[in-house]
């Protein structure tokens, strides 16, 4: 759980909507410049209560390492808190009931970056385009840009999309320099 007393306000709000399923809040400190933000946690995350693990883990924290970013100043999160039934894609209901939480605790957090990892995470956010289309290119979305790129997961499955998500994290290097 969360030890900022406002992201424990979100993640309280979250139990008592989804009461009948198994959450998996998001981790990171308030105050974090950059805040990822992934679809839904599965099966693994589920298990270890964080909202990336394994593989794809292990490939985010190389991608933020290559950037220069300490993985330990990042805040990781999930559109939706639950895990999705297994071999069915996230309902657009499903991503709009958690949408207002994760705009609160983005905007509790305060970052300077979102990244979006993957389309569910992007349609989370409130964009409805092709990632193909987006991907690496940044939108002001106010108080922070918004960095749309793929999960490391696809690049696990799909060894062409690594080089792309490595473009993309050259990019969020550049986007979080001081200027």
């Amino acid at each position: 759980m969360a030890s900022d007393p406002r992201l424990n306000y979100i993640n309280q709000a979250i139990k008592r909507k989804f009461r009948d399923k198994k959450l998996v809040f998001g981790s990171g400190s308030v105050g974090s410049k950059i805040v990822f933000v992934c679809e839904a946690p599965g099966l693994d995350e589920e298990k270890e209560g964080k909202p990336i693990t394994g593989e794809s883990e292990k490939l985010l924290n190389k991608l933020l390492k290559s950037a220069g970013i300490d993985k330990n100043k990042v805040y990781l999160t999930n559109v939706v808190k639950y895990r999705a039934t297994p071999n069915k894609a996230l309902t657009a209901k499903e991503i709009k009931s958690h949408a207002p939480f994760l705009k609160e605790e983005i905007k509790t957090v305060g970052p300077t970056v979102v990244v979006t990892l993957g389309i569910m995470a992007l349609n989370g956010i409130g964009m409805r385009q092709p990632l193909d289309n987006i991907h690496g290119r940044t939108v002001n979305f106010g108080s922070y840009e918004l960095l749309p790129t793929f999960h490391p997961q696809s690049a696990i499955d799909n060894p062409q999309i690594k080089a792309t998500l490595e473009t993309d994290f050259a990019k969020l290097k550049e986007l979080i320099k001081p200027k």
